[in-house]
């Protein structure tokens, strides 16, 4: 008896393009379930004074990212919803969590591999915050669906136009937070080496560079650090284009934001006697020292500006703080002269953060600075059904979780499996004929670490959000880990239905080169 033909709709359920648009579904319908129990978003006081900006209510500042509020103002004037910058950030991560999937997927290993793209969605340090609309959280996932693009334009040929939209991404991210520059540097160093990669392998730059092309790929480590070196030029020609952009619609007012960590630097680090000795004037001198024994009463030695300083010279929020070029020049004579203690109190602050987490959940009771400013609440039963799960499940059972030590821990031994991966496949007979995603893991794993460090002389508190983006980029990594393993565990030749076939020589010539 013969068996009977497949039909077209069960070739089609079994294709990659089914299961790629079971994959969207999975991503799709949480994602509009999220935004249903959300919209229009959570708020802090940050936010409340962003969405003002966005609406016309107040003038724009540099104290917050202008670059939210400008497109924040731009979904509202298409779209008239205050909440359409919340349902931005949801699809920004939706869309990179289905490309995650897809990758996976499509890169040959089991379909339940390719469930934790989507799944991604679901954890609770994604969860978390999600709810808000914190820069943080839309440069996190801005810079996540960058790296998705990438990733594609390694893999697919003729993809190399994706690096413009992902260059986009890494801007808005830049402009989001400026320290984002330090997540930002090992994906350029990524794309440098995507477009070596690139001018390598085509044969009209053979042609055209002649003998000169043949010193270019002997000396690719060389030419990968000019190339990363003009991508983060590009980036900052983006940023400043960007903000040229925008201070000629707004006007734009200088808050001089950088003057809260001379603040800090100078009230915590300076002692009170080398204070009053130096040349500034005397209202700022007493007002610090004032201020000083406020915030020690609190057990507070950061943030200085809203625990115990009394805010800007007007006593609100987000007002320049008074005498800010003498308080600068105290920092240059009384903190940066003295490194030993600036780096034991700098240490002090990144301690606490680094071990500890607040701010893990904001709560819908938390919607005062949001109602100042006109956002209206969400469903409050959404706290019933989400918090439970973020802060009686997650974070009451795996503390460790919101915390930048383990993230960062886990960063450090993704990075020693990369190093040992590629040394395997430098000696491996199969490595010419198997993908790897160890240059992913080494750009992701090496961001994450590169932003959690790169607060020390920055950071004002423990808030979770600051470490949202190495904890998300630890988790995409992990994913390609998984990958890999599940790969190695099967059949060599073993394919997903519809999976991309053997690699193109291109691919194969990626193997033991670094990103």
């Amino acid at each position: 008896m013969t068996a009977p033909k497949p039909t077209k709709l069960r070739g089609f359920l079994a294709s990659a393009l089914a299961w790629d648009v079971f994959l969207a579904l999975l991503t799709l319908v949480p994602s509009l379930v999220f935004i249903k129990l959300f919209f229009p978003g959570r708020a802090n006081v940050d936010i409340g004074n962003q969405y003002a900006q966005a609406t016309g209510d107040i003038p724009f500042s540099d104290w917050h990212p202008p670059v939210m509020s400008a497109v924040w103002r731009g979904l509202i004037s298409i779209t008239g919803a205050a909440g359409s910058l919340f349902v931005l950030q949801v699809g920004i991560l939706a869309l990179a969590c289905w490309g995650l999937g897809v990758i996976v997927h499509r890169w040959g290993v089991p379909r339940w591999v390719s469930l934790v793209g989507p799944t991604i969605m679901a954890t609770p340090w994604v969860v978390s915050q999600m709810t808000t609309m914190w820069k943080d959280t839309q440069m996190a996932v801005a810079i996540l669906l960058a790296v998705v693009l990438l990733i594609i334009t390694r893999f697919i040929p003729k993809t190399w136009l994706l690096w413009i939209p992902a260059l986009v991404l890494l801007v808005y991210a830049f402009g989001l937070r400026k320290n984002a520059i330090f997540a930002i540097v090992p994906i350029a160093v990524y794309i440098g080496y995507l477009m070596v990669k690139r001018l390598r392998s085509s044969r009209r730059f053979a042609r055209f560079a002649g003998g000169a092309g043949a010193r270019f790929a002997a000396r690719r480590g060389v030419a990968t650090a000019v190339a990363s070196l003009l991508v983060l030029i590009v980036l900052g020609a983006g940023l400043k284009a960007t903000d040229a952009a925008i201070e000629s619609q707004e006007d734009v007012a200088a808050t001089g934001q950088i003057s809260q960590i001379f603040l800090d630097d100078v009230m915590f680090s300076v002692p009170n006697g080398d204070l009053q000795a130096s040349d500034a004037p005397a209202e700022l001198k007493d007002k610090i020292s004032t201020a000083r024994d406020k915030c020690l009463e609190k057990g507070e030695i950061w943030d200085a500006y809203w625990n115990c300083y009394g805010k800007g010279a007007t006593g609100k929020d987000f007002e320049p703080i008074a005498h800010q070029d003498e308080l600068k020049d105290l920092w240059l004579s009384e903190v940066i002269t003295h490194p030993l203690r600036y780096v034991e109190y700098r240490s002090a602050v990144f301690s606490f953060y680094f071990f500890s987490s607040a701010l893990e959940y904001w709560p819908a009771e938390w919607h005062f600075d949001a109602a100042k400013a006109g956002l209206k609440q969400g469903s409050v039963k959404a706290d019933y059904i989400v918090k439970p799960y973020v802060e009686d499940f997650a974070l009451d059972t795996f503390p460790m979780l919101f915390k930048p030590w383990f993230w960062t821990l886990l960063a450090s031994l993704l990075l020693i499996f990369a190093y040992r991966a590629r040394a395997r496949h430098a000696t491996s007979l199969e490595a010419a004929g198997a993908r790897n995603f160890w240059p992913e893991i080494t750009m992701l794993s090496t961001s994450a670490l590169f932003y959690v460090f790169g607060y020390f002389p920055i950071v004002p508190s423990n808030h979770f959000r600051y470490t949202f983006w190495p904890a998300l980029a630890v988790t995409t990594a992990l994913l390609f880990v998984l990958a890999r393993w599940r790969t190695r565990r099967g059949p060599a030749a073993r394919q997903a239905p519809g999976a991309q076939q053997a690699p193109t020589a291109t691919d194969a010539s990626d193997q033991g080169t670094a990103p």
